[in-house]
């Protein structure tokens, strides 16, 4: 079974596993604090990056990965997203490429919306919503098929979604159009875009291999990171891919 962990090279098989992780992380990483609790990141070469969550104990009660990429987008952040009463857990909203408009008049704020999960969120609670800011945001693939070219995948029988565009789970539940058993609050999407750079890595610490893809859809750019169990061979540039996908994303701030 593939998971967002393994989606960058941590395949973990047991409960014990998850949580040996988590205190390897806890001991060795380096503590990002905030005025609402702390959080420890383990950083690897490769990108891949584990967040655990530190209780009023400081011992772990949750580890989330991310891929620290050079995929970057502007985006306009309208919404934080508590799905429980930790204050170190949270989402975000928001649109990417914004429009010129004022939020709420005339058309949509920007090409689409997605929903994704902040791995730092605490981190953000000084930011002012909404506003416009820069975010990096990695996609784990739960689901993905492959084609060859964008000519191929518009010559399909079956005509869907076109080759870019993102389906938000979580930001169309929050308006009232819940997608299948998704929670309303689900950092999922579903995602068809075209593959501009492509490279295959391996996690440092697991020596698992995964696949890395810069992803363009419409005004947006993901990592996308792929447990190698889904695909037949590696990503190359020009393919389209299609797929369900797990939301994460860190915003940038230039100091």
């Amino acid at each position: 079974m593939t998971t967002p962990l393994s989606s960058i090279g941590f395949k973990l098989y047991t409960q014990e596993e998850s949580w040996q992780l988590a205190t390897v992380v806890a001991e060795k990483g380096r503590r990002v604090a905030t005025a609402d609790g702390n959080y420890v990141v383990l950083t690897t070469e490769c990108g891949s990056e584990l967040w655990a969550k530190l209780d009023a104990d400081n011992r772990p009660y949750a580890i989330l990965p991310h891929f620290a990429g050079q995929a970057k987008s502007q985006m306009m952040v309208t919404q934080r997203i508590r799905y429980n009463d930790r204050p170190l857990d949270g989402r975000l909203l928001g649109w990417i490429n914004p429009s010129q408009g004022t939020l709420g008049f005339g058309g949509p704020p920007g090409d689409y919306p997605v929903l994704f999960e902040a791995p730092d969120y605490a981190y953000y609670t000084f930011m002012e919503v909404p506003c416009t800011v820069t975010v990096q945001l990695a996609a784990f693939a739960q689901s993905i098929e492959t084609f060859a070219s964008l000519e191929v995948y518009d010559s399909r029988a079956e005509k869907t979604w076109p080759a870019e565009t993102l389906l938000s789970s979580g930001a169309a539940g929050l308006h009232g159009y819940q997608r299948g058993d998704k929670s309303p609050h689900s950092n999922e999407a579903f995602i068809t875009g075209i593959v501009k750079a492509s490279k295959t890595y391996e996690n440092p610490l697991t020596h698992g291999h995964f696949q890395w893809a810069g992803v363009k859809v419409m005004g947006g750019l993901f990592d996308v990171c792929i447990d190698t169990s889904l695909l037949s061979g590696p990503l190359l540039v020009g393919q389209v891919i299609a797929g369900n996908f797990w939301l994460s994303g860190r915003l940038v701030f230039d100091h």
